[in-house]
C-alpha cells in the first residue's frame, strides 16, 4: 500500500508506514519507506540529508539521502502522570465492562497464528453471531479484525471487555448480496496469502470450503457449500461481513460493487452483535467443525 501510494502520488517523497508487522527499510534512490514493525517494540527513526548538487545544465538542484534507525522501547519507562491516567481509565473499564455475559464451554484461542491460518473457534462464533444478526445466508470476516492474542480456557467467561479486547476496531455488520461466483472468489482472496499469515484470513458461517495453499492463488479453493447445498455460481446468496471489508478493506474489491441490504448506519457493532448472541444462548460451544479444511 506505501508502495502504491508513493507511485500515484507523484510528489511525496517519504513514507513512515504502519500496520504491517515487519519492519521495512527501502529506497530506490529517489522514493523511501520506513517501518518500525509491530506492538511498539521499536520507533523508526529516518533522518535525510540534503544537499545540492550541479545538474548537466549548470543548475544546482536539492538532493537527499536517508539513514534509518530502529530504537528498541524495552527501557522506556512510563510518565508517571500518564500511567496514573491510564490506570485510572481501566478500572472505570473494568467495572462496566468486566461483566459477564455468557460462557463458554470449549478453548478459545485468539492467537495471530491460529486466527490467520485456518477454521479457528472463535471466529467462528463471530461469523455465527453477524449471520444470524442481519439475517444472512452467509457471513464472512477477516482474521485481521480478531486481536487478542489470546487463550481462553474453557469454561471462561465471555465479558464485554473480552469481546472489545478481541474485536477493537469498531467495525459494524453489514448484509450485502453477491454471485456465488464471487463468493468463490472472496474465498479465493481470503487464502491467498494464508503462507504469510495475512489478515484477509476468512472466517465464515452457513458455509464450508476446502483450500490447498500449495496450489496456484486464485486456483486454492474447492468443494464449497451452503448448508448442504453446492454453491451456485449465478445463483444471489446474502451475505453479513463488516463494513471494513464491504469497502475493499483487506483488498476485499469483489464486495466494493455489491448490492447493500443493510448498510452500516443501519446497523450495529460486530462486538455489540457477538456479545447479543451469547447473551442470548447464554452457554456457548463453539469449535473447529470443518467449516475450512486445508487440503496441504
Amino acid at each position: 500500500h506505501d508502495l502504491e501510494l508513493l507511485r500515484v502520488s507523484g510528489g511525496i517523497d517519504a513514507v513512515l508506514g504502519g500496520h504491517d508487522h515487519l519492519a521495512v527499510a527501502w529506497y530506490d534512490g529517489r522514493q523511501t519507506v520506513l517501518k518500525a514493525g509491530s506492538q511498539g517494540v521499536h520507533v523508526g527513526v529516518l533522518r535525510l540529508t540534503l544537499d545540492r548538487v550541479e545538474d548537466r545544465r549548470g543548475n544546482l538542484r536539492p538532493v537527499w539521502t536517508p539513514d534509518y534507525e530502529l530504537r528498541s522501547t524495552e527501557d522506556v519507562k512510563d510518565q508517571p502522570a500518564l500511567a496514573a491516567a491510564v490506570e485510572k481509565r481501566r478500572k472505570q473499564l473494568d467495572s462496566s465492562l468486566n461483566i459477564a455475559v455468557g460462557r463458554t464451554t470449549t478453548e478459545l484461542d485468539t492467537r495471530r497464528a491460529s486466527v490467520r491460518s485456518g477454521e479457528n473457534a472463535f471466529g467462528n462464533l463471530v461469523a455465527d453471531a453477524m449471520r444470524i444478526a442481519v439475517g444472512a445466508d452467509i457471513a464472512l470476516t477477516n482474521g485481521g479484525g480478531i486481536r487478542g492474542d489470546t487463550v481462553y480456557p474453557a469454561g471462561s467467561d465471555i465479558t464485554g471487555k473480552l469481546v472489545l479486547t478481541e474485536l477493537p476496531f469498531g467495525n459494524r455488520t453489514v448484509k450485502l448480496a453477491l454471485t456465488g461466483a464471487e463468493v468463490r472468489e472472496a474465498l479465493e482472496h481470503g487464502v491467498a496469502e494464508v503462507e504469510n499469515a495475512s489478515g484477509q484470513f476468512p472466517h465464515v458461517s452457513g458455509l464450508r470450503f476446502s483450500f490447498d495453499a500449495n496450489r496456484q492463488k486464485a486456483g486454492r479453493v474447492a468443494g464449497i457449500f451452503v448448508g448442504d447445498a453446492p454453491l451456485e455460481p449465478e445463483k444471489t446468496y446474502t451475505l453479513a461481513t463488516n463494513d471494513f471489508l464491504a469497502k475493499g478493506g483487506d483488498r476485499y474489491a469483489m464486495f466494493e460493487g455489491a448490492e447493500m441490504r443493510i448498510a452500516a448506519r443501519d446497523s450495529s457493532f460486530m462486538a455489540a452483535h457477538v456479545m447479543e448472541f451469547v447473551e442470548t444462548v447464554g452457554t456457548v460451544s463453539p469449535a473447529i467443525e470443518g467449516r475450512i479444511t486445508r487440503l496441504d
